[in-house]
């Protein structure tokens, strides 16, 4: 969302003095910091989620962001995050159908504008 309009790292980064790049920082370390609250069982369950690299990224946001490379970051927003989010959204809709995903979390997050960029309706 905040990459759609860049075909370049370098338009990424120093545009809008680097409001978007923030945002998607900000954003990426949230992603992080939600996967470190992911049940142990969850994590077991779908292996195929690195769930210890978003956290490890969250990590090298949070704690060394002078030294990230705009160019890795960029990369990481246009491929490995869409390929994520498919993975996120496949995971949410079979534990929902399996009555194991908390509804009322869902609900809460539906009527968040936080998560307005989420099709809820792709969900469920």
């Amino acid at each position: 969302m905040y990459t759609s309009l860049f075909l370049t790292a370098d338009e990424f980064y120093f545009s809008n003095h680097q409001l978007n790049f923030n945002a998607s920082l900000n954003l990426m370390a949230n992603i992080g910091e939600l996967c470190t609250k992911t049940s142990t069982e969850l994590r077991k369950k779908y292996p195929d989620i690195e769930w210890q690299k978003a956290k490890d990224f969250r990590n090298r946001i949070v704690h060394d962001y002078a030294g990230l490379d705009i160019y890795i970051v960029f990369k990481i927003i246009k491929t490995e995050l869409l390929v994520l989010k498919e993975e996120i959204e496949k995971i949410i809709k079979k534990e929902i159908l399996l009555s194991t995903f908390d509804t009322e979390e869902l609900n809460i997050a539906r009527n968040s504008t936080f998560y307005s960029c989420i099709d809820f309706e792709k969900l469920t």
